[in-house]
């Protein structure tokens, strides 16, 4: 998704950061350069990317079995990780390299299309609270697990861009778009839905999850079920969330098609979730609306 076209009023940025386009734009001068902004969002990425051998995140997986320090940044990423796995009924685990790994999601996109992995054996993943410690400054993982924040971290980083951009401002990460003012024109920020609609949106994130891209193979895909060690393969293929903020967006959007209509049923009740648009595997896309942000 993207923030769409708007009037001259509005100053717009576009990087690569993440493998992916990141979009910025704020009504008026941003408060943080747009510059500024690029520096740290490439600062997260050296920090986080699995791919990275020398990031943080490796070199806490590299560690796993041992108390591992970690930065405060880290740190609270973590416990991010850990609250959305309650929340989420242990549908979003960060703690699923592993089984990412065994499905073939080897290598970044940028480097070309993963490899067919074999085929394994189901193996269910523990809840994340059995897998990830944290005590002050430090972290430590069970032998043989490592993290994986994709499924968390560009939401979260949205939201805190347009803090940093301003009162009145909106980020795009990979699709992951958080809006925070009244946007252009004093009736929200327009973005682009992937069903071709536009939606107006003020103080709150959308984010889109599926099985559509990211596929390898003949089921490969990123999306890996905790309950199985498997991709996903519920009877949701893409859910588009509409919510109080990209955080929450992202890993709504995800534990949905993961967990299916079952999940889809009891996230929607969420007081932080506004609005969900799913495609099932044998109905057309539904809207599926609770109350509007």
């Amino acid at each position: 998704m993207t923030v769409a076209h708007h009037p001259l009023s509005v100053q717009r940025y576009t990087c690569p950061v993440f493998t992916c386009e990141v979009t910025l734009a704020s009504h008026g001068p941003p408060t943080t350069p747009f510059t500024e902004v690029q520096r740290r969002l490439q600062a997260l990425d050296r920090r986080y990317s699995r791919f990275r051998p020398d990031s943080e995140l490796s070199q806490l997986n590299a560690a796993a079995g041992r108390w591992h320090p970690i930065s405060a940044d880290l740190h609270a990423m973590l416990r991010h990780a850990l609250a959305v796995a309650v929340a989420s009924a242990n549908l979003v685990n960060a703690a699923m390299l592993p089984r990412l790994l065994a499905a073939g999601y080897v290598r970044s996109w940028a480097t070309g299309t993963p490899p067919t992995a074999p085929p394994t054996t189901p193996t269910p993943v523990p809840p994340l609270a059995e897998l990830l410690e944290l005590r002050a400054h430090t972290g430590r993982l069970a032998p043989g697990y490592g993290v994986d924040v994709g499924a968390l971290a560009k939401g979260r980083w949205a939201d805190d861009v347009v803090t940093w951009l301003g009162p009145n401002a909106a980020a795009s990460i990979g699709g992951d778009v958080t809006c925070r003012g009244p946007g252009p024109n004093g009736d929200g920020w327009p973005v682009n839905l992937p069903n071709g609609n536009v939606l107006l949106v003020r103080d709150g994130g959308v984010a889109t999850s599926g099985t559509g891209k990211r596929r390898w193979g003949t089921d490969g895909h990123h999306l890996i079920d905790p309950r199985t060690g498997q991709p996903c393969a519920s009877d949701i293929t893409q859910s588009t969330v509409l919510a109080r903020t990209g955080a929450c967006a992202d890993w709504v959007a995800s534990a949905t098609v993961i967990g299916g209509s079952p999940a889809a049923a009891h996230l929607n009740a969420r007081a932080d979730v506004h609005r969900l648009w799913l495609i099932r595997t044998t109905n057309p896309p539904i809207g599926e609306r609770r109350h509007e942000p």
